[in-house]
């Protein structure tokens, strides 16, 4: 009989590490590319991902007053940002959705 308890919870250890670490990874890109799109009148949107975000834990977000309603409505001025876009979580994720995927596969696996 062989006995591989040690080794496996030595794996899963290790699983548990390497996801904490792909997911603040995963995170910052996310928000980095996400940031793209967002519109920019006097940039504090923007910043405000740096408040509203815990990578760590894998939660993005901003944190503005104005934040839900600019996401969903209105008609984002192009003048600073011109890849200004509603919803600009969603429009990262349809342009760089395969590149997340991507990035976690790989943190793991450099992890394991």
């Amino acid at each position: 009989m062989i006995k591989l308890q040690n080794r496996v919870e030595e794996f899963v250890e290790n699983l548990g590490k390497a996801t904490v670490k792909a997911r603040y990874e995963v995170s910052r890109q996310i928000l980095d590319d996400s940031n793209i799109f967002v519109r920019e009148d006097t940039g504090e949107l923007r910043r405000s991902s740096v408040r509203g975000s815990d990578l760590p834990r894998g939660i993005i977000g901003w944190d503005e007053p104005y934040a839900k309603r600019v996401y969903f409505t209105g008609r984002p001025s192009t003048d600073r940002n011109p890849n200004a876009s509603l919803q600009w979580v969603e429009v990262a994720r349809s342009r760089y959705g395969a590149d997340w995927l991507e990035l976690v596969l790989r943190k793991m696996k450099e992890a394991l």
